[in-house]
């Protein structure tokens, strides 16, 4: 046998070698082989008596599989158990397995009762804790029981609902609405669960519709009206019920600015006492009233037809139905204004006897034109001389003393367009206050008049009217002289009086006053350097002196119409010679004020200062007045 040549490569070498061969060998023993065999088999082939190692891909594969299977599993048990917790229920409680049946009718008549079954039924595995169930019902619903009595709700706790259980209840309730309208119940009932402190409610509504109404009112009026002019409104009351109603009343709720001018029955505040309706009865009211406010407001008038506790009583005890009238205020069709010596009118302050002017002036505040304007001015009052009224371009009518402005004697009223305006002018002269027996009022109602040519050229006519109001002040006539030998004070001293020797006067101030009262009447004066006040005083109110201003003031208080009062003190004269042959003032001028009452200003009056001729005196000679 051949020796083979000693192998001479590195160890690296053959690891190497190891390290790149297709197939590692169980241990690192060589096999030889002859060289007849030129076939070298690799060991990464099969062989048939050695098992191959296992591959890579396939043990992914087997993992990958398993994986799929258990998460597969997975799902299917979760979807097991939330269907079970879906369907079933568990312990969870749901307001959707909670069923409230109402039995009940869906249309009533007005004031009839209503009859509900409610059925409560609890579907939830588990029971119901604190249930509680609440109807409310619309404002106005009564007590079946006691229909005075008003019955906003109806509450009833109902403890522990078990899961399963049905409960049923009974509600009568008197519901009142307009006819045709439709109110609506709101149920709810609350309840709470075991394990949880949350309360928890569910909902719902019950709509009836009211077919008709035991009493029905309807309102019947404008639309719109002019701020200030009188307007009618027709308010009819109808008995729909089958037997006689007693003590029905209306009453209406009035918006601001609204007073009412007259009505056809009697008017307790705004309430309306008709007595007993028969069946099918109807009661018709007229009311007239004015409406103040701004251009483009709104106002809503309330009318409510009910019944009182009493007979006699305008308060309602159930009310039946309650109707609404909206109104819008418009500006005048054709606007108007009055001024007096270029004053407001209304509510203005006229000096008696004296001449007033009036300017009238007006426009035509509408989109289209207005033929045929006419304005009329009536005068009415016990203070105007209507002897006196005269009229530019216009026609006094003394029969009804009115005045009348219009195409007759103005070409511009014959036709106004948009926008257009003028001027008029009247004058009177009001009365001395002293031919007045009653209160100095004047009083210029104005209307106005034409005809307004619509879009449609549709003649339509159209009205204004608006009231003016003046007052004439008091006249306070104020006098102011001096007494020696009457009077009720006593004097001393020479008459004529002496240079160097004192005399004492009284002086007298007399107040009279001629129309409205007047309250906290005053009068004052200043006495001259030269003159001393006693203090000596008479006559009605009070007289006090003021030292330092020298100034004597009397307190009239009040005078009523025609009423005059007298106020008397005293002072003493020492004439010096540079008096000598005159006949020197012993007060300086006196002034009288006080408070229109009618009027509300102030009036006042003046008098000369009182001298020392005493020509109240009996038996008065001039010149005993003359410093001697």
């Amino acid at each position: 046998m051949a020796i083979p040549p000693p192998d001479d490569s590195s160890s690296l070498q053959r690891a190497r070698e190891r390290l790149y061969a297709p197939r590692a060998l169980p241990n690192s023993r060589q096999e030889f082989r002859s060289p007849q065999d030129h076939s070298l088999p690799h060991r990464f082939e099969n062989d048939p008596q050695e098992s191959p190692l296992p591959r890579v891909g396939e043990r992914h594969v087997r993992f990958a599989g398993i994986f799929f299977i258990g998460a597969f599993l997975f799902f299917m048990l979760a979807a097991a158990v939330a269907g079970y917790f879906f369907y079933i229920g568990g312990n969870t409680v749901s307001v959707d397995k909670i069923s409230i049946d109402i039995q009940g009718p869906t249309t009533i008549a007005g004031g009839d009762t209503v009859p509900l079954s409610l059925t409560i039924t609890n579907k939830n595995p588990v029971a119901l804790n604190n249930a509680t169930i609440e109807i409310y019902f619309p404002e106005g619903t009564r007590n079946a029981d006691n229909v005075l009595e008003a019955y906003p709700r109806f509450v009833e706790d109902l403890g522990q609902l078990e899961s399963g259980a049905t409960i049923t209840r009974s509600v009568k309730a008197v519901l009142f609405a307009g006819s045709g309208s439709t109110v609506t119940l709101l149920i709810s009932l609350s309840y709470g669960a075991s394990g949880s402190n949350a309360v928890f409610v569910k909902k719902l509504t019950y709509p009836i519709t009211i077919s008709s109404t035991p009493l029905s009112v309807s309102v019947e009026t404008l639309t719109e009206t002019v701020s200030g002019k009188q307007f009618p409104f027709t308010i009819t009351v109808r008995s729909n019920a089958t037997v006689p109603l007693n003590n029905v009343v209306l009453v209406g709720r009035f918006p601001f600015g609204f007073t009412v001018a007259s009505s056809s029955l009697p008017m307790n505040n705004s309430s309306f006492f008709l007595g007993t309706l028969a069946p099918g009865a109807t009661r018709i009211i007229t009311l007239m009233g004015a409406l103040t406010g701004q251009d483009k407001e709104q106002r809503v008038f309330h009318f409510t037809v009910g019944t009182a506790p009493a007979p006699g009583d305008t308060s309602l005890a159930v009310s039946y139905m309650t109707q609404e009238a909206t109104l819008a205020i418009t500006a005048p069709f054709i606007h108007t204004a009055l001024t007096v010596n270029g004053n407001p009118l209304n509510n203005a302050v006229l000096a008696p006897g004296a001449l007033q002017a009036i300017t009238l002036s007006y426009g035509n505040t509408l989109s289209t034109n207005v033929t045929n304007a006419e304005v009329r001015v009536t005068l009415s009052g016990a203070a105007i001389d209507y002897g006196s009224v005269r009229a530019d371009r216009g026609f006094y009518d003394s029969g009804t003393r009115t005045i009348v402005f219009s195409a007759d004697a103005d070409p511009a009223f014959a036709s106004l367009s948009p926008g257009a305006s003028g001027v008029s002018s009247f004058t009177f002269t009001t009365l001395p206050t002293n031919s007045i027996t009653v209160s100095p009022l004047i009083t210029f109602s104005v209307s106005v008049s034409g005809t307004r040519v619509g879009q449609t050229n549709v003649l339509e006519s159209v009205a204004n009217s608006s009231t003016y109001t003046a007052r004439v002040t008091t006249e306070v006539g104020l006098t102011a002289s001096s007494l020696y030998s009457s009077g009720p004070i006593k004097n001393i001293g020479p008459i004529p009086p002496q240079i160097g020797q004192t005399t004492t006067y009284t002086v007298l101030w007399n107040v009279q006053n001629s129309s409205s009262a007047v309250a906290g009447g005053v009068v004052t004066a200043t006495l001259p350097s030269y003159v001393t006040y006693t203090g000596s005083t008479a006559g009605t109110g009070s007289i006090r002196y003021d030292s330092t201003t020298r100034t004597v003031t009397w307190n009239v208080g009040d005078l009523a119409q025609r009423a005059s009062a007298q106020g008397f003190f005293q002072v003493s004269l020492t004439p010096s010679t540079t008096q000598r042959g005159s006949t020197p003032s012993v007060t300086g001028p006196a002034s009288f004020s006080g408070h229109d009452r009618f009027a509300g200003v102030q009036v006042t009056a003046s008098a000369d200062p009182a001298t020392t001729e005493t020509k109240g005196d009996t038996g008065y000679v001039p010149a005993n007045a003359n410093v001697q």
